[in-house]
């Protein structure tokens, strides 16, 4: 079985400098992928990663 690599919110906060809240946000809107184990929101590095990905080639709003 291959290792599975969790983390949970407040790493994922420090890793990509998000607010606890702006995390639930993009849980909620399903553009962070979780999971709840034990009462804890868990995320893979398999979604991190595709979340840092997707929201780094996103243009910001003032660019034309």
């Amino acid at each position: 079985m291959a290792d599975i690599k969790l983390f949970t919110l407040p790493e994922v906060s420090a890793i990509v400098r998000l607010s606890r809240r702006t995390l639930y946000n993009y849980l909620k809107s399903g553009e962070l992928k979780a999971v709840k184990i034990g009462g804890t929101w868990r995320v893979t590095e398999e979604s991190l990663n595709e979340f840092i990905n997707r929201e780094s080639n996103q243009r910001p709003p003032w660019v034309e």
